[in-house]
């Protein structure tokens, strides 16, 4: 063997020699001659990836396995199938939203199904209760279905637990385990759902089936919220699940959410060529995608610039071509993506659903402040928008304290994604502060109205995770 080979092989890539210019331009005639070859399937990858992009509880292959294993591991414990005496768990998966919290675990109980398929699943989602007898009944019809006996919804705590332990009492004859999914956790440390928490162990217990209870929180700070008899019962394990802190993270998330399923029958060389593509395409993207990254923009930001998948490859031929004659990432001219037909993609209502469900907290707080002056027809500004917040924080319920930074950078964030519009350029931040400006996210309205409806007539909406008193300052928008 040729020793200088094999040093060669063992540099990593950024230390290699830049490819030549030549090799590029053909590696940009291949991915175009690729495309024209598979112009149709292209697009049929399309329709096949925009439904599954679409729904947030199509979930595969999880990017942190670690993450998936200590989950799986804890709660294995309670679900074991193999008649050995089991226990109790608990487990509380923390990290901001877009983390994967909800990924991970809807992937570990698909698991553990498999491990024993009679495991009862309750799920509850400590935000969506006026009270707690709602809650207690709706863990109750998960497992006995609607029912004419069900306490009314103004009886007391009391009964309603009465009931569920009926209930359960009858319902887990033939379930070994349990496993509770409580989402929003902090939601469920007021006085009498902890008292709930604290009574689900002893009613597993009576009735010999073992529990496990899964948490996910937002709050890192959630344990702090609970009363001591509560923690002495309920010690949990703390898991944390992370954004993507790297490129090689991100593109790891997003090439998940890109692959074709198993059942697309597409041929097994086009789904390979296809993968590869569009994993080349996504690196292209990368050098424009750092300080984004930097920034805590969430994986559904960087997912939706990249549909509909044809004109993102489109882009990587492209690029492959120009970087024949100098660096540089060539998006392709809108009205060639027309021709191609990317700008009637069905994926369009899929971009803009992924671009609101990847903001943030702030970003939806000031687009709602914008909105309120807009329909109240005041002309909005950055400062009369700065001042509806503070009211929220200051008298509308909202108890965490106002930061103007904050939403300053919400604001410009929203301005960068073309989610708002500044009537002309300011000279420096405080000019900035008094330009008119206005909300550009055309169903704001209809998201509002469905917050003001006793039944919620949408099946989503962004408003629906913001804090119960945001939803009602929204909700009651119109003075």
């Amino acid at each position: 063997n040729d020793p200088s080979s094999s040093a060669q092989s063992s540099h990593p890539p950024a230390a290699m020699a830049p490819v030549p210019a030549t090799r590029n331009g053909a590696v940009g005639a291949g991915v175009r001659q690729w495309l024209d070859r598979n112009k149709d399937l292209v697009e049929r990858a399309d329709n096949v990836l925009a439904p599954q992009i679409n729904n947030p509880k199509s979930f595969g292959e999880h990017a942190s396995m670690s993450l998936c294993d200590e989950i799986f591991g804890i709660v294995k414990k309670s679900v074991s199938s193999d008649g050995q005496v089991s226990e109790s768990s608990s487990v509380l998966l923390l990290g901001e939203a877009s983390s994967g919290k909800t990924h991970a675990v809807e992937y570990c109980i698909a698991k553990m199904k498999e491990v024993n398929p009679s495991v009862a699943v309750l799920r509850a989602h400590g935000r969506y209760y006026a009270s707690d007898v709602e809650c207690v009944r709706h863990l109750a019809q998960q497992v006995a279905g609607q029912m004419a006996s069900a306490p009314r919804c103004n009886s007391s705590f009391e009964q309603g637990m009465d009931w569920l332990r009926l209930v359960l009492v009858e319902s887990f004859q033939h379930a070994s385990a349990a496993v509770i999914v409580l989402d929003r956790f902090e939601h469920f440390c007021s006085r009498a759902r902890q008292t709930l928490l604290y009574n689900l162990f002893d009613i597993a217990q009576d009735l010999g089936v073992c529990l496990s209870i899964i948490g996910m929180s937002e709050k890192l700070d959630v344990m702090g919220m609970l009363e001591k008899r509560i923690k002495s019962r309920f010690s949990m394990r703390h898991l944390h699940a992370f954004r993507p802190a790297n490129m090689e993270e991100l593109i790891k998330v997003m090439m998940i959410k890109v692959r074709l399923p198993a059942d697309a029958e597409f041929k097994a060389p086009f789904v390979k060529e296809f993968h590869q593509h569009v994993e080349s395409a996504l690196r292209l993207r990368s050098t424009q995608w750092h300080e984004h990254l930097e920034a805590g923009q969430p994986p559904l930001w960087f997912l939706w610039k990249c549909l509909p998948i044809k004109a993102l490859l489109h882009d990587l031929a492209t690029a492959g071509q120009a970087r024949a004659s100098g660096p540089g990432l060539t998006p392709a001219p809108a009205a060639k993506r027309a021709r191609m037909g990317a700008a009637i993609s069905p994926t369009d209502g899929v971009k803009n659903r992924l671009l609101l469900e990847s903001l943030a907290e702030a970003d939806l707080i000031v687009l709602l402040a914008l909105f309120r002056l807009q329909d109240r027809n005041i002309s909005p500004t950055l400062a009369r928008a700065l001042y509806e917040v503070q009211m929220l924080h200051e008298s509308g319920g909202f108890v965490s304290g106002f930061v103007q930074d904050r939403y300053c950078a919400a604001f410009d964030r929203l301005d960068q994604m073309k989610l708002i519009r500044i009537a002309g350029p300011g000279s420096g931040d405080t000019a900035k502060r008094y330009l008119p400006c206005g909300n550009m996210v055309s169903c704001m309205a209809t998201f509002v109205q469905d917050l003001e409806r006793t039944i919620p007539t949408l099946s989503w909406s962004p408003l629906r995770t913001l804090p119960q008193p945001v939803q009602n300052w929204a909700a009651r928008q119109r003075h």
